[in-house]
């Protein structure tokens, strides 16, 4: 295989540039600014040799960059799976809350990639540019939604009054109020067993078709 492109087929990305990948996403994940780390550092902490990572990617920028968008991409993949084990769009909502009250953790990670797509770095500019691709449109998050909050419309599940964009955005805008509800959580008033009821009840109210 030739040089790394981070659009391959996430199942057909080699084993040591997947050691690479899980390296930037534990240093993200524990916080550090990958955007000052030197190319030796990954690779010491994925456990392969310098000179593999160059024979993949070009620059540091790219490896970044390629991690981050394969592990959107794996991410979507799984919730998709998950999203067909679930009957209704109630099921599939309150999976994604609890996802998001177990993953806490890695709240930080979600809101540096959103720093990460509106700054002018680099790697940023990469991020942007390959999400943007043809080759990642199957992956894209609000495509994703956009998807299956199509498939509940046409079940019957979902209200018909607004514009299906109008609804993903519904959507997602809460999904991430409630992430940064967990992300912060000791500032809050009031408790995440108090909030997400209210999050839940209120996608289901704006979503939803009325009984009746």
């Amino acid at each position: 295989m030739g040089k790394i492109t981070g659009l391959e087929d996430i199942r057909k990305v080699p084993p040591k540039v997947e050691k690479l990948y899980g390296a930037v996403r534990q240093l993200i994940q524990e916080g550090v600014d990958v955007t000052n780390v030197k190319v030796s550092s990954l690779t010491e902490l994925a456990g392969i040799g310098k000179g593999t990572a160059y024979e993949y990617f070009d620059t540091k920028e790219e490896i970044v960059a390629c991690a981050v968008v394969y592990h959107v991409a794996v991410m979507m993949e799984w919730l998709k799976e998950r999203f067909r084990e679930r009957n209704s769009f109630a099921e599939s909502l309150d999976f994604m809350l609890q996802e998001i009250d177990m993953r806490n953790c890695r709240m930080q990670a979600f809101f540096w990639f959103v720093h990460m797509l509106t700054d002018n770095t680099e790697i940023s500019r990469l991020i942007r540019q390959k999400m943007h691709s043809e080759e990642f449109a199957h992956y894209e998050p609000l495509d994703f939604f956009r998807r299956e909050l199509e498939e509940r419309r046409a079940d019957g599940e979902l209200q018909h009054d607004h514009p299906l964009d109008y609804q993903v955005y519904v959507l997602f805008s809460h999904l991430v109020t409630y992430m940064m509800a967990v992300y912060t959580e000791k500032s809050l008033h009031m408790g995440l067993e108090e909030l997400r009821p209210l999050v839940y009840q209120g996608i289901l109210r704006e979503l939803c078709k009325k009984d009746g």
